[in-house]
């Protein structure tokens, strides 16, 4: 399963990835950018259970050089994800508690099961909100990626802010 996105050419480009997407890309481009958090690994199950869908993703994300795990279930594999890093990421960054995934769409383009899929995510803490798009040949890959730079958008623009009081 993919670790962090990777810097890639298949990349949106610039006149039609959001602005988030753009920024995240830019920074993991720098070798001087920290990244707030790195995923190892991940996982989502998803199962028929006594007659009931049962949808559970596990992470496991690096913060600060400490391996942290969060599981959740969800009502989708991309619910369940999200549900799973928000557990890890908001032990160690509380103001994520006022900031959620408002709108999620996806697009599967060309022919077959195996084309492109986009991922695009609105997110919101209340006062602004932020965009978000990735693609992957599978789905779940390029919403989880969507999500991953969501995050870190919000959280390495708290840390500027921070920096330049």
């Amino acid at each position: 399963m993919a670790q962090q996105p990777e810097q890639s050419e298949e990349f949106f480009p610039e006149t039609t990835a959001p602005q988030a997407s753009q920024e995240v890309e830019r920074w993991r481009q720098d070798p001087d950018y920290p990244p707030p958090f790195r995923i190892i690994r991940w996982r989502v199950v998803d199962e028929v259970w006594n007659g009931q869908s049962a949808i559970d993703a596990v992470v496991l994300v690096e913060v600060e050089k400490q391996h942290d795990f969060g599981a959740a279930q969800g009502v989708g594999g991309v619910h369940a994800l999200d549900q799973a890093l928000r557990q890890v990421l908001t032990k160690h960054f509380p103001f994520l508690e006022g900031v959620g995934l408002v709108e999620l769409y996806t697009h599967r383009g060309g022919a077959g099961t195996a084309a492109e899929v986009v991922s695009i995510m609105k997110f919101s803490d209340g006062r602004r909100q932020w965009s978000t798009m990735r693609q992957s040949r599978d789905l779940l890959e390029s919403a989880w990626l969507a999500l991953i730079d969501g995050y870190e958008w919000i959280i390495a623009k708290s840390r500027q802010k921070k920096m330049s009081r």
